[in-house]
């Protein structure tokens, strides 16, 4: 069955490269897949700074162009927690929450569903040391599990990991446009803490955060790497260590 690529307009929008590399990754694995082209915002956004009616406006739309039996692949675990844990919120009546449930039953973050399929047919290099990058919606979706048990699979690569006190990067979607110098020490506090450890850089399911911490690393001059998961598993010995967003 054909898999459906629910890509995420901040990646859709900042990073492209990074929605090839989980194209990559499908093709690989031999996954027939499509994109439909109809696909807009999730609506997390709206939903965070309570405009309901957006965000329910933007959920009818993610039903219709995803409605069917396949499964709906999405490298992000933000906007996999949006679809898969606030959908569900936005119904009017036990009817739409049926309807959403159908729909948002068929989602699947990328660690989830690449840990599900077992491992790869070839194996990832990574030569160094990253801190796997524990997302307040990775957290909330249940995913870090399955990313720390694909990543185990890359050779070269130690995971390390920041004490449990910085539990946000401090990006928050809205939060680090409403509050700009707060989020911003924020992320700041969590990155020295990254510094800490020795690590190299991050590996996140959420360009989001990404897109956040490697602002504020490139402004204070910390020499530090960023990568999405889909990344990881493309390198191979001929690209290790290299960060096409540093």
């Amino acid at each position: 069955m054909t898999l459906k690529l629910f890509i995420p307009c901040f990646i859709d929008q900042y990073a492209p490269p990074i929605g090839q590399a989980v194209v990559q990754l499908l093709e690989r694995l031999g996954v027939p897949w499509e994109y439909p082209p109809a696909q807009t915002c999730c609506g997390q956004f709206a939903y965070t700074v309570g405009d309901l009616a957006t965000a329910r406006r933007l959920m009818g739309h993610f039903l219709r162009v995803f409605e069917g039996p396949e499964t709906i692949l999405c490298p992000s675990a933000s906007c996999g927690q949006m679809v898969r844990g606030h959908y569900p919120d936005l119904a009017r009546d036990a009817s739409e929450r049926r309807e959403i449930e159908a729909v948002s039953g068929r989602v699947r973050e990328l660690s989830e569903w690449l840990a599900e399929r077992g491992h790869l047919p070839w194996t990832p290099q990574f030569t160094g040391s990253l801190v796997l990058h524990r997302s307040c919606k990775a957290r909330q979706l249940g995913v870090l599990y399955s990313a720390a048990r694909v990543l185990s699979r890359v050779r070269g690569l130690k995971l390390l990991e920041v004490s449990p006190y910085y539990s946000c990067c401090g990006f928050g979607g809205v939060f680090s446009l409403q509050h700009p110098p707060l989020s911003q020490d924020i992320g700041a506090a969590y990155l020295q803490a990254v510094l800490a450890t020795g690590a190299q850089g991050l590996v996140s399911l959420d360009y989001s955060c990404l897109l956040h911490l490697r602002g504020i690393a490139q402004a204070r001059g910390m020499d530090l790497q960023f990568f999405h998961l889909a990344e990881i598993l493309l390198q191979d010995a001929s690209l290790m260590s290299q960060d096409p967003h540093s």
